[in-house]
């Protein structure tokens, strides 16, 4: 490798890092106390901006799911119709209500990939439940044509980490689920 090449990996790694530390200390600061169910085994309160007694499927809840987007590109639309886009397609590929989805944007300063600074992009998904390799490919898919269309980022330049997050593991409402 040359050193343009190592410092361009170097860049990407610090990126992926600098996410996954913040996404580590929302999670050390949500507050594992209590879980929002009944004994019917509803959700009592509100789970993103979801209604409350969404219930239970095959066993475990459905909700949540938490989509969070890196890149130095500027979304050809706007943040706000990304987020909505994103928002619409993740609800789809994951089988949940919109309701339930949150979906960020985060513009960068820079970002490398592959040692060059052309569009890329970092996802971090979470869910509570609804991530499989199958369902884990057909969101990637889904994914890949609106960071294209809307940031320029060809489907070879971006990185998606799935998390299937744990009840206790996310917190709400001075809680957890």
């Amino acid at each position: 490798f040359g050193r343009a090449q190592a410092l361009g990996r170097a860049c990407s790694l610090l990126s992926i890092v600098r996410m996954l530390l913040n996404l580590i200390l929302v999670t050390a600061l949500a507050s594992p106390t209590s879980a929002f169910k009944t004994s019917s085994q509803k959700l009592v309160g509100r789970a993103f901006g979801a209604s409350a007694g969404y219930k239970q499927a095959r066993g475990r809840f459905v909700a949540m799911p938490t989509l969070a987007v890196q890149s130095a590109a500027t979304p050809k639309s706007g943040a706000e119709e990304l987020c909505k886009k994103l928002s619409s397609t993740v609800a789809g590929t994951l089988g949940k209500p919109e309701s339930y989805v949150m979906v960020t944007f985060q513009k960068v300063d820079a970002m490398c990939y592959g040692g060059t600074t052309d569009p890329a992009a970092f996802l971090y998904l979470s869910s509570l439940g609804s991530i499989d390799p199958d369902t884990n490919k057909a969101t990637s898919a889904a994914v890949a044509e609106i960071l294209e269309a809307e940031l320029g980022v060809p489907a070879g330049r971006y990185y998606i980490n799935f998390f299937d997050s744990e009840r206790s593991n996310m917190g709400y409402n001075g809680g957890t689920f």
